[in-house]
Order: C-alpha cells, then sequence, then structure tokens
C-alpha cells in the first residue's frame, strides 16, 4: 500500500491550476515573462541559445525547461529536475528573498 501513495504522490506535476508544488525536496511555481533578455544572457555566458515553445507550454532552450533560482542554492547554467522534466537555471527573481529553495519554472500559461 505504501507504494501505491507514493507512486500517486511523485506523479504531480505543476500546472497552471495548481501555481505551487513539492518536487523532489525543492518547491516549484511558474512565471510567464518574456525570454529574450534571458537568453541574450545566457548567450553571453556561452550557453547555447535554442528557443523553442513545447506543447504543453514549458519555454525551452534545447531540450531543457528554462528556470529561474536562487543562484547561491542554483549556480547559473545549472542543470536540475523538475515536474515537469531537467531544467536548465538561466534566471532568478525577488522570490528568492522569501523562498531561497524554490524554482520557478518559464511557460506560456496566463493567470
Amino acid at each position: 500500500m505504501k507504494n501505491r501513495v507514493l507512486m500517486i504522490l511523485t506523479a504531480v506535476v505543476l500546472t497552471a491550476g495548481l501555481g505551487r508544488i513539492t518536487y523532489a525536496g525543492h518547491e516549484e511555481t511558474w512565471y510567464n515573462l518574456p525570454m529574450g533578455r534571458v537568453l541574450e544572457r545566457a548567450a553571453a555566458h556561452g550557453i547555447e541559445i535554442d528557443y523553442w515553445e513545447r506543447s504543453d507550454g514549458m519555454k525551452m532552450n534545447g531540450k531543457y525547461i528554462i528556470c529561474a533560482g536562487n543562484y547561491k542554492v542554483y549556480p547559473y547554467g545549472s542543470l536540475v529536475e523538475t515536474s515537469r522534466g531537467t531544467g536548465i537555471i538561466l534566471d532568478t527573481g525577488d522570490f528568492i528573498k522569501d523562498h531561497p529553495n524554490d524554482i520557478d519554472l518559464s511557460v506560456t500559461w496566463e493567470r
């Protein structure tokens, strides 16, 4: 029975409606902002740019979901596991002041 419950809990993924979930020891939220400056900064750091939007609304760079996080916890350009797949930390935000371990996934969703 414990295995069944565990499987159900780990199957939760971030959605527009949920807004915040716990996944793999961190909290996940989402944001929808233009990615132009984020991608310019990534290119300046030597990261190859291959921007596209996945059918489920994830804003991608290559095979990675563009994410924001606290650079002290998740160094710039690091890969992180999210409920929607592997993300890459290319952005940050004011949310880290109150939630330093959160990861914010970049999406096309609207509130």
